[in-house]
């Protein structure tokens, strides 16, 4: 009877991680309603599972921003997220990188117009 409650509670969290792997690949909101929806699994089965429950929690504080120092997370979720934070940066310092180019840009041809106006005076003051 014991050797198949433990089955059961393995098959279920295994379930309970595909579901929730799912949900991240479609950028769902992960919490116990959604969890136990795509599982499913019965909500009370996600909190009566202390691994399933501490998952999901620092699942929901992760999406949130909270930091996770009182939040046992797992590794796998904590890698994820900081492969997220990471291409945010890549593609933000893109985005500084070609506003810069065209600073740049824009600033050359300010130096180039000031250059010609200075010309243009000059000649108005000669001529």
């Amino acid at each position: 009877m014991k050797a198949y409650a433990e089955q059961k509670n393995r098959e279920t969290i295994e379930k309970v991680s595909k579901a929730i792997d799912k949900l991240k690949r479609k950028s769902q909101p992960i919490n116990f309603e959604t969890v136990s929806k795509e599982a499913n699994v019965a909500r009370a089965t996600l909190y009566n599972n202390p691994q399933l429950k501490e998952r999901i929690w620092s699942l929901r504080a992760i999406s949130k921003g909270v930091p996770l120092d009182n939040i046992v997370a797992v590794k796998k979720d904590k890698i994820q997220l900081q492969e997220k934070k990471v291409m945010a940066l890549r593609e933000k310092v893109k985005k500084l990188e070609d506003d810069k180019r065209k600073l740049i840009a824009q600033l050359v041809d300010h130096e180039e117009l000031k250059e010609e106006n200075e010309r243009l005076k000059r000649q108005l003051t000669k001529g």
